[in-house]
């Protein structure tokens, strides 16, 4: 009887395990870049379109990096990098780049 416990414990640890791994992986975020001259800056949100003259809108949020450490200001070239959640794209990290 303790023995099938034991051997019925082990394998649902080991379920558990696989199961958590298997979730992990296909949760996983996907990032993209996009690059472009932002269109507009509003509270949370960041418009920036491309040179084929696509227009994204992204979500900013607490965890969004920028650098060099500051909003961008309407005009500037930009690369976002971007996951989607919930039907929205989120801005992960958003790199000014220096004006050539």
């Amino acid at each position: 009887m303790k023995r099938s416990f034991k051997i019925s414990l082990a394998l649902s640890v080991i379920f558990v395990m696989l199961l958590s791994v298997a979730l992990e992986v296909a949760f996983a975020q996907k990032y993209v870049k996009f690059t472009g001259a932002v269109v507009s800056v509003f509270k949370k949100s960041l418009s920036v379109k491309d040179i084929n003259g696509t227009t994204m809108n992204f979500v900013m949020g607490r965890k969004t990096q920028f650098d060099p450490g500051r909003l961008p200001n309407v005009g500037e070239k930009v690369e976002v990098d971007y996951y989607l959640k919930r039907s929205s794209n989120v801005a992960f990290q958003v790199r000014i780049k220096a004006a050539k």
